[in-house]
């Protein structure tokens, strides 16, 4: 819901693991185009047997090898990013949510999910929801079109640029 779109921007599903938001998006026409951007080329192997099975090879979605820190996009180019349960996989989140600031356009949106703590950070990087506010607000979002939650072992971010 908080990812609206016209059917004429553009959006990213960053982090995009099997693609199952990405192609919900695509297939929504909400958006012209979905990028599906992933570090791991299994995952995106795993994105196109999906496409492939599920019959869905006329969606406009684009399957990209990317590193969520050094994004392949232009200055605001992007109308919506949707960055699903995978923040805490980043090495640097806080470079990472900048660089998701700076491809989305002035009015853009960004929805994303993450793990909160109590989990411990022992391979990844867990969250407080303080700590996802401040790494938001690092990025640039301000405060009147931010909101940060948390739902049980859930965080959530839900902000426009």
């Amino acid at each position: 819901r908080h990812l609206v779109g016209n059917g004429e921007g553009l959006a990213l599903d960053l982090s995009c693991g099997t693609g199952f938001v990405g192609r919900r998006i695509a297939s929504s026409k909400k958006f012209r185009h979905v990028f599906a951007l992933d570090y791991s080329q299994e995952m995106l192997g795993e994105c196109l047997r999906s496409i492939e099975r599920e019959g869905e090879t006329n969606l406009s979605i684009s399957l990209i090898r990317g590193d969520a820190g050094y994004l392949p996009f232009r200055d605001e180019v992007l109308d919506a990013v949707h960055w699903g349960a995978a923040m805490h996989c980043v090495p640097d989140a806080e470079r990472a949510m900048k660089e998701v600031y700076r491809i989305l356009k002035p009015g853009g949106r960004l929805y994303a999910t993450t793990f909160l703590r109590p989990f411990p950070d022992v391979v990844f990087r867990f969250f407080t929801v303080g700590e996802l506010e401040k790494l938001s607000r690092g990025a640039g979002f301000g405060s009147e079109k931010l909101e940060v939650e948390g739902r049980g072992v859930y965080g959530i971010i839900r902000a426009t640029k």
